[in-house]
């Protein structure tokens, strides 16, 4: 009993020195005997378990039954010799809450072998099998998602495929996981496609690169070419470093981006080739425009209007109308009506025109307009050709009624007004003035009304407005008028009526004449064009014509002067006309007329 007694004291001693050391370690450190008694306990037992030291040592740990039982299995495997390095056991605390640690145990024998106590040293593992859980749910959950994602998904690790999920297996065509695992990837890219794998996600990744989506075209086991859309992203698979390849089949949205534009292209042929003017505007800006619209717009190519507000092209007038139809024509799905309006071209001039819209891909969020132009030039030249034709032959059914019904009494009127001549001559001669002024107004109207026999022979131009100066030449001495011609040889003959043609530039140098009361110069220039057309301009320096009034020149009863009739200039351009010419007139007020003769020579 001594011997056990002095045994007991120096292991005691022996564990009052290692109770310094075992004070420094962050775990849990007790000693019990061969019994279960505890016999030290560093301070982390205490923090941990939570009893002091007066309250433990001298006392077995206090167990549940279960505990017991398990507490009593490991002892027995102690004293049976084994040593139980690591093994993981749930532990109550002083105030009946439970945390997990890690328990090592170790003999303590003495020198004769026999075993004197147990080292039990345990680590709280609670925050750790806390996040181990998390980490197994999280994982549970993340194998839950990318099994039942609807997208395929592969992982390879060297470019060796190492996991892929049920969309990924059907994707591919196969019918097993089994049967992509192992494999290459490389195997299913096809071989101009093989350089969009990333070399190097991680590095890409730790410069600070996003991922990036690539557009890929696989091949499938039983051959047929997809196209995938994908995103390599880094993972930790199974402990290794991989990629994670997350794709989406592109293959029918790919089919479709196609037949939209094969039928965009088509749509787009149809709109160049049509013989209507088109043009599509998107809020406003103009995105297209076909081959007949530039050529109406007088540009060179499609360049030259895309991206330009489309109001550019319109007469500020019609602002107001074109932004009320613009608004109404995504509303309706139909054709706006027909809309009368001035067309803006490149170069500035005004064209008439006539616009319809409709509106194209209504349901999206910017949807297109298609407007078709139609050109009125030649409709309002027809329709102003008609209501000069129609004054002309009322004014031929006039002239033919009227002359005829006047002439015979103006002529017996004239008469007896030169027998009362000598007892009242001033009034007398007042009357035969306006008697001779009716007298002409009648012969215009004869003129204008009876049938011309056109009898063309080819003439030289050049001697029949010699001959017409000839005779104006008194007239422009009067007004202090000069009149210079010159000529730009070759000229070819005309064509003509040559009595016709000197009854035009005789009304034409008498306008001219009379439009300048305080003198001046006429300039005639005569030459022949590069179509083989011979020009005469006449530029007089005259008073002018108003640009509101120069539109009705050539109109009957329209005159500038205050005893004109009108008639003069509208027999004119009867007889050009009758000729296959044509006759233009500009003019600025207070600085000149410029009247264009263009006649076909006899080349053409």
């Amino acid at each position: 009993m001594t011997v056990s007694s002095n045994l007991m004291s120096e292991v005691h001693n022996k564990l009052l020195i290692l109770n310094s050391f075992l004070n420094l370690t962050s775990d849990a450190v007790y000693v019990i005997d061969t019994n279960g008694i505890i016999m030290e306990i560093n301070k982390k037992f205490e923090e941990l378990h939570g009893w002091t030291r007066d309250e433990i040592i001298g006392n077995r740990m206090p167990l549940t039954p279960e505990e017991l039982i398990e507490a009593t299995k490991v002892f027995e495997r102690i004293v049976g010799g084994e040593e139980v390095t690591v093994m993981e056991a749930k532990k109550r605390k002083k105030d009946g809450s439970y945390f997990i640690s890690d328990v090592s145990l170790s003999p303590v024998h003495d020198g004769d072998g026999q075993l004197i106590a147990v080292v039990v040293i345990e680590r709280d593992i609670s925050d750790k099998k806390m996040a181990e859980e998390k980490l197994r749910e999280s994982e549970e959950r993340y194998r839950v998602l990318v099994e039942c994602s609807p997208e395929p998904i592969v992982v390879y690790q060297d470019c060796v495929i190492v996991f892929a999920n049920p969309a990924a297996v059907r994707l591919i065509g196969a019918e097993r996981p089994e049967q992509l695992i192992g494999q290459n990837i490389s195997r299913f890219l096809h071989p101009d496609d093989l350089g969009k794998l990333p070399e190097d996600i991680y590095g890409q990744l730790k410069e600070g690169a996003l991922p990036e989506r690539a557009e890929e075209r696989l091949i499938r086991l039983d051959g047929e070419i997809i196209y995938v859309e994908s995103i390599a992203v880094p993972i930790d698979f199974q402990g290794v470093r991989s990629v994670q390849l997350l794709c989406r089949d592109m293959t029918d949205s790919k089919k479709a981006e196609s037949e939209l534009a094969d039928r965009e292209r088509e749509f787009s042929r149809v709109l160049m080739l049509s013989p209507e003017p088109i043009m599509l505007h998107q809020d406003g800006i103009i995105i297209f425009v076909n081959d007949m619209g530039i050529k109406l717009l007088r540009g060179t190519t499609m360049e030259d209007f895309v991206g330009e507000p489309i109001l550019n092209y319109f007469s500020p007038n019609d602002y107001p109308l074109i932004l009320e139809r613009m608004a109404q024509v995504v509303q309706i799905d139909d054709y706006m009506d027909f809309a009368e309006m001035k067309l803006k071209c490149a170069d500035g001039e005004l064209v008439d025109v006539e616009v319809s819209s409709v509106c194209m891909h209504r349901d999206s969020r910017r949807p297109i307009v298609q407007i078709v132009i139609r050109d009125l030039t030649e409709r309002k030249k027809t329709e102003e050709m008609i209501r000069r034709s129609d004054k002309l032959s009322i004014a031929g059914e006039l002239a033919a009624g009227v002359a005829h019904e006047i002439r015979n009494p103006l002529t017996a009127l004239r008469g007896f007004m030169q027998l009362l001549r000598d007892k009242n001559t001033d009034y007398v001669d007042i009357m035969l003035v306006e008697i001779d002024r009716i007298s002409y107004i009648v012969n215009e109207f004869i003129g204008m009304a009876k049938p011309q026999a056109l009898n063309f022979i080819a003439c030289d131009l050049r001697e029949l407005i010699e001959q017409v100066l000839v005779f104006m030449q008194p007239q422009a001495i009067l007004f202090n008028v000069q009149m210079n011609l010159s000529i730009h040889f070759p000229i070819s003959p005309i064509d003509c009526e040559p009595n016709q043609i000197k009854q035009v530039f005789m009304n034409v140098l008498k306008n001219a004449i009379e439009s300048m009361p305080q003198g001046g110069q006429i300039e005639i220039a005569l030459y022949m064009k590069d179509n083989g057309t011979i020009m005469t301009r006449i530029v007089d320096q005259g008073v002018g014509i108003p640009e509101d009034r120069l539109e009705k020149i050539g109109e009957p009863f329209f005159s500038l002067k205050e005893s004109g009739t009108g008639l003069g200039l509208m027999v004119c351009n009867r007889i050009i006309e009758a000729h296959k010419g044509k006759i233009t007139i500009r003019s600025v007020v207070n600085e000149g007329t410029t009247l264009e003769i263009e006649l076909p020579s006899i080349m053409n």
